[in-house]
């Protein structure tokens, strides 16, 4: 298998990152940008994450709140489906 997207996750979010690694993934917080991500996981869309009001992102985002890990990992590899 070839080199696995970047998911870029909620710097909080700890066991997404896990299972997302665990699964060939390649996870960076999101304070790390967002210019390489093939898809975005936020632990909730109204939250301001880095301090800003207005962030541009090519990549999906994935809202995460009140979701469990499985829901979560399976979202992100139909995005990175759809898009390969």
């Amino acid at each position: 298998m070839g080199l696995q997207p970047i998911i870029a996750v909620d710097d909080q979010m700890a066991g997404v990152k896990r299972a997302l690694e665990e699964r060939g993934y390649q996870v960076q917080d999101l304070s790390r940008g967002l210019d390489q991500a093939a898809a975005v996981v936020v632990s909730g869309l109204d939250t301001n994450v880095m301090g800003m009001q207005d962030i541009a992102v090519n990549a999906p985002v994935i809202d995460a709140a009140g979701r469990d890990i499985d829901e979560i990992v399976a979202d992100v590899r139909r995005v990175v489906e759809l898009r390969s």
